[in-house]
Formats: structure tokens, sequence, C-alpha cells
């Protein structure tokens, strides 16, 4: 058996890591605590990791934002943050706040601590106590690696406790290096035991954190790292083949169905902004709409929030996170006060915030606004509003994604014109039907690792490469409705082809097509775009089983800021945006002539549904369905839409980076398109007014060139894989 881990806490005190204080918000409310556990030492040994994680989020927020192609620097700009959006090559490890390896294995060697000494076999009042600690700290050691080889690249990787400097694990570390592409096969043994103890312990449940702020009490069961997604990401990460995706949208699926089925309604989206239709049919946003309600429901486990780092209202209170706000041009300040007298004293906190234009720096790219500023968005017509016995229609406004107001709208300045500040970090409390902010804003006390449209955005990622492409897109317009499923009709006509008889074995073959129909009572099966072979493929795999009624509220994720594309919007639908896709990826990427030899089979028209499916009979009347694979180039322009989904729905939230990354390495692995070109290309353009594979026209219909010019500079620097990643130390 371990030694206890109380002889921990004395040694980590020798060496200045463990730090707790009866003042800070991550100390535990032990009253809350109902596992008949008297652990307080343990408690606050695990909530100290958590506050190292806190320690390092928001320079993992602000890295992944300002390399990407959403944000751009501003005239604001700090030396040490245009440096890095830039990739300058003269970087070095620690010669800024933000370029600073160390706090990622500051977490990850305070986790080795508590894992070397923590017993998973204790036991007391019959509990089994120390599995569910055990269980959240692999996976925050599992997660915090996921951020390091994405930023690094190739990193140590130590598993024990590093109490001394002479150990050599930075130059020459035993346990060998950490990799994007053998992370999961070195943490993977921990972590499925490490899982096993969550689903059967469940989680630690240390009640609610008080951050200072009045009223605003974050939930414990807010800041845990669920096992399903941590290796769901792991296994996206690496996407090594058609089994590391499959693995990876299983786990996404088990977390989905227990947790979130029908998660995504399109009553949250900004669909609920105010429609303002007058006579002339004048569309507008105006307010916020129930959109960017998740970001200040940090309080409640029935919202958008998974999994979140939260901050302080004063440094008297615990880590207070306004960096990342600053960096978005946000001023703040936070004061105390004290109330009461006796026994019944009670200090509170708070942090203002307020835009000042000279702190902004960094804002949104010409291209997150072009790509918002390119969707068209979908409404029942007024008729259809007005008269329930009216035939439906739809009419289409071009008047751009309405998420683009709710998370970079205009503020206006007395020397800076209208610029656009970035609030997913410091909320405005309003944004008038002109995209500009007023009557105050609102600090953000928790940033997001885990949120519900995120998890459904990988799970699209995921099912998309694993050859389910209408399915993903599911996720995009619909949402995973199963009753909006087309339904497959068997053997509903057999007709014979060219007769081949053939004797193999004394068996004789004769080969059909059957006519697989979609159900008639499903009529938005082409706009939904799910081809019956895919669907015949689908059967097999139970991470596609959406026939639970809990699935059934669910809304497509694009609905959210452009509309509900329900049966009549023939604009949105699979093979319009996908056909287009693939053609604007042949033009960019230089695949002009569809007809080359490795794509020669591919029907040049593009996505065509017969709605048959080859099967073959034998003698005694088995049937051999034979359904095709999904399209390849299918596959990939579907994928380059969830990125623009994500960019529309999770800009700025600390993703963005990760997500192009991980992408461009799916590419690379189907060999279909250079991936890493394709990243040099979405970085480099990220001050050019032009969306990703869209034309920019002008008033007349006209092709016209783009405002703003690529960065070739970065262009062919990002071409070289190894200058995707930050500078380790050097030793």
């Amino acid at each position: 058996m371990k030694k206890s881990i109380v002889s921990l806490f004395v040694f980590l005190a020798g060496f200045g890591v463990f730090t707790t204080s009866c003042e800070d918000m991550l100390t535990p409310d032990m009253e809350r605590y109902t596992d008949g556990f008297n652990g307080k030492d343990t408690v606050n040994f695990y909530l100290g990791i958590m506050r190292n994680v806190q320690d390092m989020i928001e320079q993992n927020v602000i890295l992944n934002e300002v390399r990407a192609d959403l944000a751009d620097t501003t005239m604001y700009s700090s030396d040490s943050i245009a440096r890095i959006a830039r990739f300058d090559a003269s970087l070095k490890d620690g010669e800024s706040a933000l370029l600073n390896r160390a706090a990622y294995y500051k977490v990850i060697n305070q986790c080795n601590f508590y894992l070397a000494k923590a017993d998973s076999n204790a036991i007391k009042n019959d509990i089994l106590y120390m599995r569910k600690e055990i269980a959240q700290v692999h996976m925050v050691r599992a997660w915090t690696y996921m951020q390091l080889v994405q930023n690094y690249g190739r990193v140590p990787f130590i598993t024990v406790p590093v109490d001394n400097a002479n150990t050599g694990w930075e130059t020459n570390p035993a346990e060998g290096w950490a990799t994007p592409d053998n992370l999961i096969e070195l943490l993977e043994p921990s972590l499925l035991l490490a899982a096993q103890f969550e689903k059967t312990y469940g989680f630690p449940d240390y009640g609610q954190f008080n951050t200072g702020k009045g009223g605003v009490n974050i939930s414990h069961k807010l800041m845990l790292f669920p096992s399903d997604l941590v290796l769901g990401d792991l296994y996206l990460l690496r996407g090594n083949g058609l089994a590391d995706y499959e693995k990876a949208a299983m786990y996404y699926y088990t977390w989905l169905e227990e947790n979130a089925p029908g998660a995504v309604r399109s009553a949250d989206g900004v669909s609920g902004i105010a429609l303002k239709i007058n006579e002339e049919k004048h569309f507008e946003f105006s307010g916020y709409g129930l959109w960017y309600g998740w970001l200040l429901n940090y309080g409640s486990t029935l919202w958008e929030t998974v999994t979140l780092v939260p901050s302080a209202a004063n440094k008297s209170f615990g880590n207070v996170l306004t960096r990342v706000a600053n960096i978005y041009g946000f001023e703040t300040s936070s004061y105390n006060q004290t109330s009461g007298s006796g026994d019944e004293v009670a200090t509170n906190g708070e942090i203002s915030i307020k835009p000042n234009a000279k702190m902004r720096q960094v804002g949104p790219s010409q291209r997150y606004i072009a790509l918002n500023k390119a969707q068209t968005y979908v409404l029942k017509n007024i008729e259809s509003i007005l008269d329930e016995t009216a035939k439906v229609e739809v009419d289409y406004y071009n008047v751009g994604d309405g998420r683009l107001n709710a998370t970079a709208p205009m503020y206006q300045t007395e020397d800076d014109g209208k610029p656009r500040f970035i609030h997913k970090f410091g909320n405005a409390n309003s944004v008038n039907s002109d995209g500009l902010a007023n009557l105050g804003y609102t600090f953000n006390y928790a940033i997001n690792v885990y949120r519900k449209r995120q998890v459904y955005l990988r799970f699209a990622e995921a099912i998309n490469r694993a050859g389910f492409p209408g399915h993903a897109f599911a996720i995009l317009r619909d949402g995973l409705n199963y009753d909006r499923f087309p339904a497959l009709v068997d053997s509903v006509k057999l007709v014979p082809l060219a007769k081949e008889d053939s004797v193999s074995n004394d068996t004789l073959f004769q080969f059909y097509h059957a006519i697989l129909a979609p159900d008639t009572m499903h009529q938005g099966t082409h706009n939904l775009g799910i081809s019956p072979d895919e669907l015949l493929r689908a059967k097999s795999k139970p991470f596609l089983d959406f026939s639970d009624s809990q699935w059934a509220n669910s809304a497509g994720i694009h609905a959210l800021g452009c509309g509900q594309s329900d049966d009549y919007d023939t604009l949105y639908t699979y093979a319009n945006v996908v056909n287009q896709r693939i053609a604007a990826e042949w033009k960019r990427s230089g695949y002009l002539q569809p007809l080359a030899a490795k794509k020669a089979a591919r029907n040049t028209t593009g996505v065509v549904y017969a709605d048959t499916v080859a099967v073959r009979f034998t003698t005694d009347s088995t049937a051999v369905k034979n359904p095709l694979p999904a399209d390849e180039w299918e596959i990939e322009a579907v994928e380059t839409l969830i990125a623009d989904e994500m960019a529309l729905e999770t800009a700025f939230e600390g993703f963005r980076y990760f997500d192009l990354m991980r992408m461009a390495r799916h590419k690379n692995n189907a060999g279909n398109i250079d991936g890493n070109e394709w990243f040099a290309w979405m970085i480099s353009n990220r001050s050019v007014n032009q969306a990703p594979y869209v034309e920019t026209v002008d008033e007349n219909g006209n092709v016209v060139a783009p405002t703003g010019t690529q960065n070739t500079y970065l262009y062919e620097l990002l071409k070289n894989q190894s200058n995707w990643y930050l500078p380790n130390p050097i030793y």
C-alpha cells in the first residue's frame, strides 16, 4: 500500500508547491461533500492542481487565438503578442509570460506527485474514496499533455514526480518523448483504468465555489474533465486511420447520449434575436437574443458549459483571470467590500470592465468578419409567420451570421472609429441594430475548456472522417433528429442487371440492383444529404444510432446564427454546399481536372443520389448488400464546412489553432490534400477580407479581388510542419 498522502503535503509544502489558503475560492465547502469522507487534505491537494490549471489556462487561450486565422493584431499590440502572431523565428521560451512551457509541467508534475502517493485501494466508511479524485487527476494530466504537444510538438513525457533539478528529464526523459502521434499510446493504459473508476464511482463533488462576487458561485460539477471527452480528443488528435476516428466518435457519442442529447436547440440561437421586418420586409438583427446566454450561465449545469476554469473576483479570493479580456481590449478593475459585523461579516468582490481601444491588442480578423458576412440567413416568410394556413416558404437574407454581432460587436470610440471588440470574456449587455455595443459590460468569471456545441462539432469531425459525411452535415444543418433522417425501405423493387451467371463451388450467383427508396414520410431527405449507401453502412455503427426519442429535439448548429434550415430550405443543403466546396477546393489547390487518375471514378457532376445500392443474391436467397463507401472529396469538403462552423460558433475561446492543426493532420493522413499547405493557406490569409473558399463579388455580381493581401512569408513558413510549434526551452 502506498504512503499516506499527508506526508506528501508536508514534502510539497517544503518546496513551496502546495499553495492553499482558507481565503481561496478553490477551498472546498466540506459540508457539501456527502461521501462520508473526512479527507480535507486530499481535497485541497486535488484542488491545488486546479489552481495550477488556472495559472496556464489564459496563456493557452491566447496562444491558440493569436496564431490562428480568426484573430489579428492591432496598432496597439505589444511586441510579445505581435511576434507570436507572426511566428517570429527568434522567439525563446521564457522570454514572456505567454512563452512559458513550465506552466504546463507545473500541472503535470503536481498530478504526478498526487498519483505517486494516492492509494486507489484506500477505504473509509466502506467507500473507495480516492478513486474519484484519482480518475480526475489522470484526466487533467492527459488534457494538459494534449495542450503541450499541440503547442510544442515534441516534449518530454514524465509520469513520475520530479523533486529536483538534476534528473535530466528535460533532455533525456526516461519515459521517452510525447508527440501528437504517440500521446494516446503513452497515456491509454492509465486513462482506461481511470475511465473505469469514473464510470464505476462517479465524479467527486465539492459543492459550490464562491468567486467572491455575490450571486456568482460555480459548481464543482463544471470543473470536471469527463473521460469520454478526453479520450475522444486524444484519438481525434492522432487521427491515424479509420479506427481512431471511430473510437473518437464512440467516446463523443457516449458522452452526448448520457449528458446532452438534443442539447443544441434552435431557440438558443440568434434566431431569438429581435427580427425587425417592416413593410419593406427589411431584416436586421437587434439585441443579443439567447445565443450568448451560455457565457454567463456558469453557475448552472443545465446550460452550455461542460468544463470550465473559474476566476475569482478579487485577489483576496484567489486567482483572477483577466489577462484574456485585457488583450481583447477591456480595461478591468476589481474591488472588495466588507459588510456586517461580528459573526455576520460578509466580504464580496467584483470585476468591472469597460472597452478601451488603446488596450485592444487583438481583434477579429478580416477573414473572420468576411466568413460571417458570407452566410445567408433563412427565415419562414412573413406570410407563413402571420398566416398558419399559408403555404410555407422561406426567404433568404444576405445579412450574414447573427453570431458576429454577439461575438465581436463594434464599439464607438473617440479616436479609433468603431472597432470590433471580442466579447467572449467581456460581454456587452446589449447590441443595437447597427452592431454597436451599449448599456454596460459584464465580466465572464470562467474560461471554458469544453462546452456542448463544441463537443457536437468534434463529434461531427470524427464521424465525417469515419466515413459518414452526411451524418456530420446533419449536425450542422438539422441536428441529429432521427425523425428528419431518411429511412430505407428494403426490397421495394429488384431490377436484374445484365445477367451474369457463374458457377463457383456449385453455387449460382445472380446480380441485381435493389431499389432502396427513402421513406416518403421524410420530405427533407435530399436537403439533409444522407444517401442510402451511407444509411446502410451506418446500421452497423452504434455511434450513429439516434433513434431514441431523447435526440428528437436536436437542432443544427448552423441554425444558431443563420436561422432554422427546415425542409423548405433548398439553399443550405448537402448537395449544394458540398458540391460548391469540392469545386472551390479543386480550384484553390490545383485539382482543376476532376478526372485525374486517382479520382477518375468520381461522378464529375458532383453529389448525386440514385437511391440504389448493389445487392447480391445467392440461390438460397441470402442477400449481401454492397453499399458504396464514402466519397473522399465529400469528406474533405464537409471537414472544411465543420471548420467554418467552429469559427462561427467557438471563435476566440482558445480552440482555433489546435482545430486547424488537427484537421491539417487529418488531411495529410488521408492523402487527398496537402494538409500543411491548407493550414498555411488558412492562417496566412487572416488579414484578407475574404471568407475561405468564397469569391469576392461587387454590388453588380462581378468577381473582384478582395481587400488585403496574403502574408506570403507565413504561407511559406507554415507549409513546413516543424514551424507550427513554439520553441522548447534550451538546456
